[in-house]
């Protein structure tokens, strides 16, 4: 579980599978150490914004890529 500057704790997704993809047509599934490592490279209200969004089913921009929960089959 991520936590802010302030001990408060943010989204979790590392019980959803999370996918990615640069149009929106092809999605590539991502591992969620992968995910973490680039969250790790953003100041904390971008992390919380982008894992607010993903977590409540929309999709993210994020880099050159738009993340989302993938959806049930």
């Amino acid at each position: 579980m991520r936590k802010n500057q302030y001990h408060i704790e943010m989204d979790d997704l590392s019980s959803f599978p999370i996918q990615r993809s640069r149009d929106c047509e092809e999605w590539e599934d991502v591992t969620h150490e992968e995910l973490n490592d680039l969250l790790d490279q953003v100041p904390d209200d971008r992390a919380m914004n982008f894992l607010s969004v993903v977590r409540g089913g929309g999709m993210s921009l994020f880099g050159r890529y738009f993340y989302r929960i993938r959806p049930r089959s």
